[in-house]
């Protein structure tokens, strides 16, 4: 994104991206029985999710070398993510060769001080120095990188390694990185993500095969919704085109997703208000883990530069503006974040997820437009479940440049036992409850993002 990248270049002509399929139409009337017997592995629809792994699924990026703009404050930063509840951030691999490379390498520095955990990414022309200041930081913070990175988007960056260029490089960069880190006496445990870029430039000799084994851990995905859909077209339990050859179990994660806060009409690669992209954004999480990814990095928190006249489209992906006050989408990720760790405080593995014999019974009256209604489980350290639930109508008018609010639809939920209370949760309002009953059941509206509905126990 901006100076990682013009997105722009990702759409074609006019037309808008064509969706995926997202499986058969459900019927008129849906019934869904979801057992707490299921792996608690994040991802598929109807398994149940800790609390905790909901939380840990959240990153964000940043930008620590630009040194001219909202990022070289580094205390909002630190502010900003406690803020949001996220320990979790995604940059690049700063050189020394610069004052705003030093810069970004002292600010990464004491951010892992402060418990924050990298996922960093590996530019054109990373040297064996360059392992070596993480390994230094991984030393004095164990846990620090949580993972690292291949070359970021190499259809709008192409890397050099080593005298080759193009996706001859980037295949030899990335396997290079691979043994780097797996050959290190500190970081051999680091998990090496993949790099992106690959599935744009078209190359039909440059391919893994059946196995990334010796080139990455993990399967690696870029995704912006286009014309101001909502994210499930793109963010979906389909295997990327790029990967569909390559072993079920290998885990996958989002590096970058997001939606800019600039409003606009057009096709293709658009703004949208601050409501919208706080729908978007939430949605977007939720379909990341109904979908099997183990890591969301929400581009991006901070607007980089001050842009009042809403000039760029770039300068408005932030959670956060460029004068540091939280956009909607920040206070709906707050929202969550304190909702799923509050009072049981955050799972540590507690809850057991494979011996109870609770069910949750979801009755859906389907709409004429047989647009499905999304849910997952997400299980407290107490064993007290939260359904999440939500639908993917179209909340953005691309031909006007406005939001749109569907109509919501009604649904019933029952927990199968009596709980202690019901309580929702509007994440666009407030981590408190915006009703609660008593009971085992529950009538409500489900509108075009997610609520939560817990059964307190």
């Amino acid at each position: 994104m901006d100076r990682w990248v013009s997105l722009l270049n990702q759409t074609s002509g006019n037309a808008p991206r064509t969706a995926r399929s997202t499986g058969p139409a459900p019927a008129v009337i849906a019934a869904l029985m979801i057992g707490f017997s299921c792996s608690p592995l994040l991802g598929k629809e109807g398994k149940v999710i800790r609390s905790s792994d909901m939380i840990q699924l959240i990153g964000v990026n940043t930008h620590m070398i630009y040194n001219d703009g909202a990022y070289a404050k580094l205390e909002n930063v630190l502010q900003d993510l406690k803020f949001l509840g996220v320990s979790h951030i995604r940059d690049v691999l700063p050189g020394a060769d610069s004052q705003p490379a030093l810069q970004g390498r002292d600010a990464l520095r004491r951010m892992v001080h402060e418990n924050i955990k990298l996922n960093i990414f590996v530019p054109s022309g990373w040297t064996s120095t360059s392992i070596a200041w993480l390994r230094s930081l991984e030393a004095g913070v164990p846990g620090a990188i949580a993972s690292v990175e291949g070359y970021n988007e190499i259809n709008n960056f192409p890397p050099k390694f080593e005298g080759l260029s193009g996706p001859e490089a980037a295949k030899a960069g990335q396997k290079a990185l691979y043994e780097a880190i797996k050959s290190d006496p500190v970081l051999s445990h680091v998990a090496v993500a993949d790099m992106t870029g690959f599935e744009m430039i078209k190359e039909p000799t440059f391919s893994y095969g059946t196995t990334l084994a010796g080139y990455a851990d993990v399967m690696n995905i870029h995704e912006y919704a286009q014309n101001g859909a909502p994210p499930g077209v793109w963010i979906n339990p389909t295997r990327h085109r790029f990967y569909q050859n390559v072993g079920a179990d290998v885990p996958k994660v989002l590096t970058e997703f997001g939606y800019s806060s600039r409003p606009e009409s057009n096709w293709g690669f658009i703004g949208v208000d601050e409501r919208t992209q706080a729908k978007g954004v939430i949605n977007g999480l939720f379909d990341a883990a109904r979908s099997g990814y183990s890591k969301v990095y929400l581009y991006e928190l901070l607007d980089e530069k001050p842009d009042p006249e809403m000039k760029d489209l770039g300068f408005h992906f932030g959670l956060f503006t460029y004068e540091n006050k939280p956009k909607m989408a920040a206070r709906a990720i707050k929202n969550l974040t304190q909702v799923l760790a509050s009072k049981a405080g955050v799972d540590k593995g507690g809850a057991d997820m494979s011996s109870s014999d609770a069910s949750i019974k979801v009755r859906i009256d389907e709409p004429e437009d047989n647009i499905p209604v999304f849910w997952i489980v997400l299980l407290r350290e107490n064993g007290s479940p939260i359904v999440a639930a939500w639908r993917e109508t179209p909340f953005w008018d691309r031909a006007k440049g406005s939001p749109l609010e569907a109509r919501p639809i009604q649904a019933n939920i029952s927990f199968g036992k009596t709980c202690g209370s019901i309580r929702t949760y509007d994440l666009l309002q407030s981590s408190d409850p915006t009703s609660v009953h008593a009971g085992d059941s529950l009538s409500l509206t489900i509108g075009d993002y997610v609520q939560l509905i817990e059964c307190a126990l």
